[in-house]
């Protein structure tokens, strides 16, 4: 159809920079401040399914109870709290790790640790060790922006040259790493990533476009909302024969001021349109399976959240029945999930941080203090329980109990009788009452004692 608006062109605005999409602008091989404050605003800031997923991972990581062990006898012996003087290794370890810094508790520095580790694939975690950097052992741990770090590659070899810290615009830091050890003071946790040896690879990157098609079909339902959530139409200029008429500059200026001003936006929706003379309105009809960007915007989520490893059935994504039941969605989040995250954080902390207070501690979590992996114990106690192959004292040990200091506890017992199986062969169950019989058997009755007879007559 032929626009009725006969009008010349309009001057063409200044082009706007295009910054793009995400994913666009990340580049994998580069540090993060190229892409990290677009993965920031864009994804975490803007995107509710990225910040539940991140919440999630980051929360459900920091409230994991840490446990130290320690190496006695070829075994790890758990180190209790408050039995040791706090002037020892393990003790001094504890301290820091329940307060790392002034400004943060020991579970919101693993939830910032964590929420830096899956927005941009890096974390780098900074030792204090004094002023004169000769302390033994850190004074406190403190989180580096992953954006302002910029690990400086050598000219040959494999390992950093140093980490350079960005304080301003003409000022940083650097952190130098020992090329023989590769000791430093800052600790870089990163995902792996197959373009570059320097920089992880974020999660966000791999879901950048799923994030854009969210963002955009939620732009799109709130424009179409704000227009009383139907397409517009458009106003036709009829002549007085009833052909197609057009309007002058100054009535075309005139006319669409006054729609933006009265009949534009939400609190003048539904508000009647008032025509002049020659002026029609005509409805613009849409289809409304191409306006439908539900479903697409519940793909998108769903693509989100498998980026994170977060089950979609968690955020409340509908139609997302990947398992059978919450139950197993939570479980297969804990395992797959939360606990491998915490496993590479503490994999790195007794990497560069634990010998620095002894070379027989080890930190990591108890999983029997994990309430959401409640079922699973569950369940295994109940294998392990009806295990007719293993002895009293082999189930208390695979359920995590010490062993009873009793023979009969490592003696292998019979489910249908529960009798010693080395006596089992001794036994003949085939005769009732025989002497194998392990069955008790009712005690055989006394004989009657004889009558009195009466004595002879004289």
């Amino acid at each position: 159809m032929i626009w009725p608006f006969s009008r010349k062109a309009a001057p063409t605005p200044p082009e706007k920079k295009n910054y793009g999409t995400v994913l666009t602008v990340a580049r994998m091989t580069a540090p993060p401040s190229y892409s990290y404050d677009r993965m920031a605003s864009e994804g975490y800031g803007q995107n509710p399914v990225v910040r539940r997923c991140v919440d999630m991972i980051s929360t459900s990581v920091a409230s994991i109870e840490l446990v130290l062990f320690r190496q006695k006898d070829g075994e790890l012996e758990r180190v209790e709290r408050f039995e040791e003087p706090d002037t020892s290794p393990a003790m001094q370890l504890l301290t820091l790790m329940d307060r790392p810094n002034p400004l943060q508790s020991g579970k919101e520095f693993l939830r910032h640790l964590t929420s830096y580790y899956c927005l941009s694939g890096n974390a780098f975690v900074l030792g204090n060790f004094g002023l004169n950097g000769r302390q033994k052992i850190p004074l406190g741990l403190d989180l580096l922006l992953p954006k302002c770090v910029q690990v400086m590659a050598p000219d040959s070899g494999i390992m950093p040259r140093a980490y350079r810290y960005r304080t301003g615009a003409n000022d940083f830091i650097e952190y130098p790493v020992d090329q023989l050890t590769g000791r430093s003071s800052v600790l870089h946790l990163k995902t792996f990533n197959p373009l570059s040896p320097w920089y992880g690879l974020a999660s966000l990157e791999a879901a950048a476009l799923a994030v854009d098609q969210h963002n955009a079909g939620s732009q799109w339902n709130y424009s179409l909302l704000k227009n009383g959530a139907k397409p517009d139409g458009a106003l036709v200029v009829k002549n007085q024969d009833g052909g197609q008429g057009s309007l002058t500059d100054e009535q075309y200026n005139r006319l669409k001021a006054m729609i933006d001003q009265q009949f534009s936006g939400s609190s003048n929706a539904g508000r009647p349109l008032l025509l002049e003379g020659g002026l029609e309105w005509q409805e613009m009809s849409m289809n409304p399976k191409d306006a439908d960007f539900l479903n697409g915007k519940h793909a998108a989520a769903s693509d989100i959240a498998m980026a994170f490893g977060v089950p979609p059935q968690l955020i409340g994504i509908p139609g997302s029945l990947t398992y059978a039941n919450m139950e197993q969605a939570n479980q297969a989040f804990w395992n797959g999930t939360v606990l491998t995250t915490l496993g590479v954080e503490l994999e790195a902390l007794n990497r560069w941080l634990v010998p620095l207070y002894g070379d027989d501690l080890f930190l990591w979590y108890d999983p029997d203090t994990i309430d959401a992996l409640e079922p699973l114990r569950a369940a295994k106690s109940d294998r392990l329980n009806k295990a007719s192959f293993l002895t009293p004292n082999e189930k208390r040990e695979g359920a995590g109990y010490d062993k009873l200091d009793s023979e009969m506890a490592d003696t292998l017992l019979v489910p249908s009788s529960t009798v010693p199986l080395d006596l089992l062969g001794a036994m003949d169950l085939s005769e009732p009452g025989s002497p194998a019989d392990p069955s008790p058997q009712p005690e055989p009755a006394p004989a009657p004692e004889p009558a009195p007879q009466p004595e002879p007559a004289e």
